[in-house]
């Protein structure tokens, strides 16, 4: 049983996640940028764009400087990170053109229309019970077709022979990149008893029943990937 209390993004994981994000993510950095590459050739200069999991702000970060013309709905059920998001929002002067939701993508409008959505570091925190397919079936139901979708998870089989070296050499990454050892033992701890594993053929099952369609794996780093999805 998932203890949802282990990512209590409204207390002290919200307060540390900025920091563990840069440190224990490969590629954290990069990723940003290059999924606003993608949209913007699939999408456009002009479009709206669902920000699923605002978190601490990243995608307007990256996204709103050179995206002038994008208006963004922000969706978060912690009211500490739609603060925080705000916050970044206002900083780079998308404030004006984006809508702030605290609460869940299928409680959004249903007449609501998207032309990209990002789901970035949020599927793996959902148990897997209906909640991963109720989250990708709410995006896909809120764009036209072709409307394109970039996710982003931590997955893995813990069942399969190579996952036990890839969490190990993650582990040994987080140490690489200046992580301290009692801070990642907490991490371990919370991965045990907060993340709903699923290996990557699950996840594209539940991405085809929403109705959408992959376009390519456009990232991996060690047990984190991200996929670029249209709908169909």
């Amino acid at each position: 049983m998932l203890n949802a209390e282990a990512f209590n993004f409204d207390g002290d994981y919200g307060e540390i996640y900025e920091d563990l994000a840069h440190r224990v993510i490969p590629g954290y950095d990069t990723l940003f940028p290059a999924t606003l590459a993608l949209l913007l050739e699939r999408a456009g200069a002009s479009a709206r764009v669902l920000i699923v999991g605002c978190g601490t702000g990243q995608e307007f970060r990256s996204f709103a400087p050179s995206a002038p013309g994008w208006s963004f709905t922000a969706v978060d059920p912690s009211a500490e990170m739609i603060r925080l998001s705000q916050r970044v929002a206002q900083k780079v002067g998308a404030g004006g053109r984006t809508s702030f939701y605290h609460g869940y993508v299928h409680e959004l409008p249903a007449s609501e229309r998207y032309d990209a959505a990002t789901v970035i570091n949020v599927m793996h925190f959902l148990r897997d019970d209906g909640a991963k397919e109720q989250l990708m079936a709410s995006v896909s139901e809120r764009m036209p077709k072709g409307g394109t979708v970039a996710l982003f998870d931590l997955h893995g089989d813990r069942s399969a022979p190579h996952h036990a070296f890839f969490y190990e050499a993650w582990k040994r990454y987080m140490s690489l990149r200046g992580y301290g050892d009692a801070a990642k033992a907490r991490l371990l701890r919370r991965l045990a008893a907060g993340i709903a594993w699923v290996p990557e053929e699950r996840i594209m099952q539940i991405c085809h029943d929403a109705g959408l369609r992959l376009i390519h794996r456009y990232w991996a780093g060690l047990l984190y990937g991200g996929w670029l999805l249209e709908r169909r």
